[in-house]
């Protein structure tokens, strides 16, 4: 049976390892910005969030951002949305609340488009810990779009994160690993790199359909003369699934790209 996972562009960075041994869950920071880190082109604008132990928001927070040249930052006490000015790949985004103080790095980047494989933002583990599997949530307005499964040395864990990277709650959800095993060697996941581009990145809306069946030749895909047809198209590639509505003019309207894992 094949699970669905939301087609953000994530990626859950390798654990960290204390000098000591390995830091537990709880031990955590107290103040993450989230997401860790973030990919951007001159003009666009990504949203930050500062969180503390339980993934939730923290308050009274102040932020900076060096160079300030490269990047406009707007501050809205726990969020900081910064807007990209110049190109840069030093930039950093800072949060203070409490004596406390997290960072995110900032890559900006000149040009019309990303080259294909860049990855747009990431989500660090929590220290200790490494990423098991995703999840695709139930749509809401104001809910998450992943839930990402950490195993860590305490327990495991879910975190609820939104399609640009901002974490929304952690919570712990398992009993501790079995005595003398630990995250690192705990069987990961099948990996699925989820910057690959797949036909859903190339289809943009008011394409036709003729346009969309081209695209799926280029890619080596077929659509059945019943689907076709219809204006509900649903395209699978690997590791991908593309869902596609059209019009009554035969325009796309809206797309969503999934990711699937076995």
């Amino acid at each position: 049976m094949r699970k669905v996972t939301y087609a953000a562009v994530l990626a859950l960075l390798a654990f960290s390892r204390s000098m000591t041994g390995w830091v537990l869950a709880q031990d955590s920071p107290a103040l993450s910005v989230v997401p860790s880190k973030a990919t951007m082109l001159i003009g666009e604008t990504h949203t930050f969030r500062a969180v503390g132990k339980n993934g939730r928001l923290r308050h009274n927070v102040r932020w900076s951002v060096s160079p300030e040249h490269a990047a406009k930052l707007t501050a809205n006490d726990d969020e900081a949305t910064i807007q990209a000015d110049e190109p840069s790949s030093t930039v950093v985004l800072t949060a203070y609340a409490e004596g406390e103080s997290s960072e995110a790095s900032i890559e900006i980047r000149s040009g019309p488009s990303l080259p294909i494989g860049t990855m747009k933002w990431s989500v660090s583990s929590l220290p200790g810990c490494k990423s098991m599997k995703m999840t695709q949530a139930v749509p809401s307005g104001n809910g998450p779009d992943i839930y990402v499964q950490e195993a860590c040395p305490d327990g495991a864990y879910v975190r609820a994160i939104t399609d640009d990277g901002r974490e929304l709650w952690r919570r712990k959800i398992g009993a501790p690993l079995a005595p003398g095993l630990n995250a690192k060697e705990t069987e990961p996941a099948e990996h699925i790199n989820l910057s690959t581009r797949s036909l859903c990145d190339d289809i943009s809306s008011g394409m036709t359909k003729d346009s969309v069946s081209k695209l799926a030749q280029d890619h080596n895909l077929r659509l059945g003369e019943k689907e076709r047809q219809g204006n509900n198209w649903v395209i699978e590639e690997r590791n991908f699934r593309c869902k596609i509505l059209f019009d009554n003019a035969a325009t796309v309207v809206k797309k969503k790209k999934i990711i699937m894992t076995d």
